[in-house]
């Protein structure tokens, strides 16, 4: 499954890679927007279009930094069918608390059941919801603000949320290899911006 992740991981690369560069293009014009906003606060029409006309001259997609993710949908929805129906999976443990990689990795039951959520907690949500926030926080522009910039944040959060809430019921082995392709994600982001660094200190 961790050989599985890396090599899913590996194929991506290059979608990832250019979501991160949309994402530090969405920075590089962020004041820009900004002047924007301001600009045509009383004019959501041309605020819009002025919105629009930007991204085309600076090349920059706002979309970009979505492909990754839509390109895992099928894939997450796929291996949630393989660890439920895959009989050779069926109590096989993994490492500590993860006794059956089939099944949530249940560490302790509630005495009440929360709506989506259930009557019990598993580990592995817990830690993906926080490689999401980690990565959330990593990609978000930095500078930008005004009610756009506020909505795209409280979505971010509700999409964290709702993950966190929705995986607690998906099989272990599902919740470990999105928690490794974040991790994994985290990691690409760091070391493509350390080597960024490194190139613009050297020139």
């Amino acid at each position: 499954l961790i050989i599985f992740s890396i090599l899913v991981k590996l194929i991506v690369y290059p979608l990832t890679k250019r979501s991160y560069q949309s994402t530090q293009a969405m920075q590089a014009i962020q004041p820009e927007i900004n002047n924007l906003r301001e600009k045509y606060k009383n004019n959501p029409t041309k605020l819009n279009q002025a919105t629009m006309e930007l991204y085309k001259k600076k090349g920059v997609n706002p979309l970009g930094t979505c492909f990754p993710m839509l390109l895992q949908m099928p894939l997450l929805f796929a291996l949630f069918t393989v660890f439920r129906s895959t009989i050779e999976l069926r109590g096989e443990p993994f490492v500590f608390w993860i006794k059956d990689l089939s099944a949530p990795d249940v560490i302790f039951y509630l005495p009440f059941k929360i709506p989506l959520y259930g009557d019990y907690v598993c580990a592995l949500p817990i830690l993906m919801a926080l490689s999401m926030f980690a990565q959330q926080k990593m990609t978000q522009p930095t500078g930008a603000t005004g009610p756009q910039a506020d909505q795209q944040k409280m979505m971010q959060y509700f999409m964290m949320g709702f993950f966190f809430l929705l995986f607690n019921s998906f099989p272990s082995g599902l919740n470990l290899y999105y928690t490794l392709f974040n991790v994994l994600t985290i990691a690409q982001q760091k070391l493509t911006t350390n080597t960024q660094v490194k190139i613009v200190s050297r020139s």
